[in-house]
């Protein structure tokens, strides 16, 4: 019989390899492991800036940079309660971001270590803005310019829980190590949305009168019609001609309202917009303040410029308000929301039409042309 049993050598070489694959395999199981032990069970959860929780009244500019836009919002020297978005012209920034933006960073935990390999950043979007990298550079100091914070953000990891917590990879600006780190904090890098967009809110009902001068037309007085103050107050066209009629009551309230909660969708200085034919309108108060609005259409978008004054017999009260506010529009041009853009720029003629005549005979024929022209 021919034998089939492998020769002593061969035996010996397959042995072996079969012994060097374990080894291998256990190896390669072993490597693995100690990596992700060093990298999840190992890794001490710590705040990213265990400092910044003790200095977050001390911030006094915020950088949000990426390699397209910046955001730069500085704290009001003057008032030191005011924060103004410095690409916006100085404009006063919204504190609920900045609040959330600085207690946000120092609420921050790294919780899992990444790469530190820089060739790996560009894969989670950690390669630094300055050098045209995709990473978003964030940054805090205070009154003298000492960095209170800064790091590189890139991808969120995973989604954010229901109270807005989420993780997201970071690392500092001269580090290449990088990590997971969780916490909730302001990352918008538009600068409209930083913009505290309040223009002016008089009171519902406040305004009594408003006397509105287009540029082409007549012009016309819109008055309070109960006077009461109401929640929603009606306002009516005052002195019209006997043969019309306002088109429609909630255009007149559009007016008499303009001023209640008026906001902005952008802002420029007012020496980079020319108003070339504006409606001019002025609000009237009881208490003596008085706010001239002018507005106008061009291209697409409305823009207005406003001033306030109080009359002379005013209240201080009333003299303080119209400073203060007037003082908040000088330097601005404000773009304004389509309707309320509307409401301050129509013309008389927008606003009536002829009345019927009662009585009056219908042309058929000319009704039935009317009617095949369509």
């Amino acid at each position: 019989m021919r034998d089939v049993l492998l020769r002593g050598g061969q035996a010996r070489t397959l042995t072996m390899l079969g012994v060097v694959t374990v080894l291998l395999v256990a190896l390669a199981i072993f490597a693995v492991s100690m990596q992700r032990r060093a990298l999840t069970s190992d890794f001490e959860t710590r705040l990213m800036f265990p400092d910044l929780s003790e200095q977050v009244n001390d911030a006094a500019r915020i950088e949000i940079v990426n390699r397209l836009t910046a955001v730069t919002v500085v704290r009001d020297g003057d008032t030191g309660d005011t924060w103004r978005l410095v690409e916006k012209d100085n404009h006063p920034a919204r504190a609920d971001l900045v609040k959330r933006t600085v207690v946000g960073l120092a609420d921050l935990e790294l919780v899992e270590a990444r790469t530190a390999l820089p060739d790996w950043h560009k894969h989670i979007n950690l390669t630094d803005p300055a050098d045209k990298g995709t990473g978003v550079r964030v940054s805090v100091f205070d009154n003298a310019g000492e960095e209170l914070a800064s790091l590189i953000v890139g991808k969120l990891e995973g989604s954010a829980d229901i109270d807005g917590t989420g993780t997201i990879y970071v690392r500092r600006p001269d580090e290449d190590q990088s990590y997971v780190a969780r916490g909730s904090f302001n990352l918008e890098q538009k600068q409209v949305p930083w913009l505290d967009t309040r223009v002016v809110d008089l009171a519902s009902g406040r305004v009594t009168r408003v006397d509105v001068l287009p540029q082409e037309g007549p012009s016309y007085t819109v008055s309070l019609a109960d006077g009461d103050g109401a929640s929603k107050p009606a306002y009516q066209l005052d002195d019209l001609p006997d043969d019309l009629q306002v088109v429609t009551d909630y255009a007149i309230d559009g007016i008499g309202n303009g001023l209640v909660g008026l906001q902005f969708t952008d802002v420029l200085p007012q020496a980079n917009i020319t108003l070339e034919a504006p409606v001019s309108s002025v609000y009237h108060t009881d208490d003596g303040l008085q706010v001239t609005v002018q507005a106008e259409k061009q291209g697409g978008s409305y823009y207005a410029v406003l001033d306030a004054r109080a009359v002379d017999d005013a209240d201080e009260a009333v003299v303080q308000e119209a400073a203060r506010l007037a003082a908040g529009f000088a330097p601005y041009a404000f773009a304004l929301p389509t309707p309320r853009g509307a409401d301050l720029t129509r013309s008389f003629e927008t606003l009536t039409e002829a009345k019927p005549v009662e009585g009056a005979e219908v042309d058929l024929e000319a009704v039935e042309s009317a009617n095949e022209v369509q």
